[in-house]
């Protein structure tokens, strides 16, 4: 396995995709962080970044886990390389060797996003209060699970398709509803796709007084089992797709 990842790196030394992850991530901090903040807003800065990040994953970590899964799924298309690799590698260890790569760059971005989440707060907008370990934790378990079964299921159309066009209308199509069950009162519908679990997943809720320009924040339950149905989503989406890739023919 570890010289498969060796030949992943290889393969895509040229193709810049630690600076595509570095480029996201940028991207989402430079929405999520810009503008200016009232003295409202300084005061519950920890608690306002906890009901934004997830809003803001649901629309940018898809899109990264789309266009980083194809790329890397890409790299075997072409040409017809896949037919060949498959006759020396098994197609099980090829499979999970390109999916823990993957894996790797969206869990490098979505680290890199959290300590910048935590530094602005710290070092540029000085929040108020006391900062939220526990909170903050669980922000960052609850980003990775279901970037986690996006990106499975993005990495198994990206390996079982030629053609870009699956896990492009899947994606998109994906994030759309991910988006809309947000703000859906709806929450049962948030549990059904993997993309509506970053609102499903949210420990923090707002509610905006639209006379006094004032946003309450409040503790949501957390759902447990919300975060144990997406882990199982994503075990199930690995085995089908692992199973799928290896009988497929080339």
């Amino acid at each position: 396995m570890i010289a498969l990842w060796k030949a992943e790196y290889q393969k895509t030394r040229r193709r810049y995709l630690m600076l595509f992850v570095l480029g996201m991530s940028a991207v989402v901090m430079a929405w999520a962080l810009s503008g200016k903040i009232n003295e409202d807003g300084i005061r519950k800065g920890w608690y306002m970044l906890l009901y934004q990040m997830p809003v803001t994953n649901t629309l940018m970590l898809p899109v990264m886990a789309m266009l980083l899964s194809f790329r890397l799924g890409d790299l075997e298309h072409k040409n017809g390389m896949l037919k060949q690799l498959c006759c020396v590698v098994d197609k099980g260890k090829l499979f999970d060797a390109k999916l823990l790569y993957g894996l790797g760059l969206m869990f490098a971005g979505i680290a890199l996003q959290w300590c910048a989440v935590i530094a602005d707060g710290f070092f540029r907008h000085h929040f108020g209060g006391v900062f939220l370990w526990k909170e903050y934790l669980l922000l960052l378990l609850f980003t990775i699970a279901p970037a986690a079964a996006i990106y499975v299921l993005q990495h198994t159309l990206a390996m079982c398709f030629t053609k870009p066009a699956a896990p492009y209308v899947v994606g998109i199509v994906g994030e759309f509803a991910g988006v809309m069950s947000l703000f859906l009162p709806y929450r049962w519908f948030s549990q059904t796709i993997p993309w509506g679990y970053f609102g499903a997943l949210m420990i923090v809720g707002m509610e905006y007084d639209k006379e006094t320009r004032i946003s309450t924040y409040f503790y949501r339950e957390i759902n447990w089992r919300g975060f144990a149905a997406i882990v199982t989503i994503t075990i199930v989406i690995y085995a089908t797709g692992r199973i799928a890739f290896c009988k497929k023919e080339e």
